[in-house]
């Protein structure tokens, strides 16, 4: 087994490849249910969704006969790469009426080492490098399922307003890929979880959480987006054609 931090830039070069490599048009459903408990609403949302990879432009059928539109992969791509520096743009005003909760994530580049984060960099997850975090094996990891717990340190932590950290990665150590990756906060968590189909590494399902919290701290709001995708296709030529024209 190799020393935890070894490892981690082990997985992260692997997730950066296979990000690197990925197909030029993905397919699949997703079903994702928004849930607002302290305003008592909650939707569930279905889409067939068809991306170009390479700049993320989607056209979305909602199902079972809804609209269909262009934009963003819905709710994220669903070859993001959890380990790399993106943001969550995402604000909520009503999720439940919106169409596109959580479609707000959006990488800036995948994390290589010995790779260095952009001077403008302003990511919300931030692993600029490992000296930030310290890892180490978790109890449960195993020679079938590694386990790596990621402790941000004080030089990372430090006036840094992100919302949350670098948490979970475990880790298929045939291909040293993540295969669930989690990020904690005191206000937003994300877990992300990972198959493989066709050799390509795909999102199977996702979940965020955030609470947001009123002006001086009175009156906080909770509510989670859960994500759950399947029917994964990869075809050489997308069935719209405007997903075949230049970006």
């Amino acid at each position: 087994m190799l020393a935890a931090v070894a490892q981690f830039q082990q997985t992260a070069n692997a997730a950066a490849q296979a990000w690197q490599q990925q197909p030029p048009y993905i397919a699949y459903r997703v079903s994702v249910a928004v849930d607002i408990p302290a305003m008592q609403k909650y939707r569930v949302i279905t889409r067939a969704v068809e991306t170009r990879t390479r700049d993320d432009f989607a056209v979305l059928q909602d199902l079972p006969k809804g609209q269909r539109q262009y934009g963003q992969s819905f709710p994220l791509l669903p070859t993001f790469d959890a380990l790399s520096y993106f943001r969550v743009s995402f604000r909520m005003a009503d999720p439940v009426r919106m169409h596109d909760p959580l479609s707000g994530v959006k990488m800036e580049q995948p994390i290589t080492f010995n790779a260095s984060a952009p001077a403008n960099s302003r990511a919300d997850a931030v692993s600029i490098a490992l000296r930030n975090y310290y890892p180490h094996y978790a109890d449960d990891s195993t020679d079938a399922r590694l386990h790596l717990l990621m402790d941000p340190l004080p030089a990372l932590t430090h006036d840094n307003d992100s919302t949350f950290y670098l948490h979970d990665v475990y880790i298929d150590p045939q291909t040293s890929l993540p295969i669930r990756v989690t990020y904690v906060g005191p206000t937003t968590e994300l877990d992300i979880d990972y198959i493989t189909v066709e050799n390509h590494p795909v999102v199977s399902h996702a979940f965020y959480k955030q609470t947001l919290v009123g002006p001086l701290h009175i009156g906080r709001t909770t509510y989670t987006i859960d994500a759950h995708y399947d029917q994964f296709t990869f075809p050489q030529k997308p069935s719209d054609p405007k997903l075949a024209s230049a970006p």
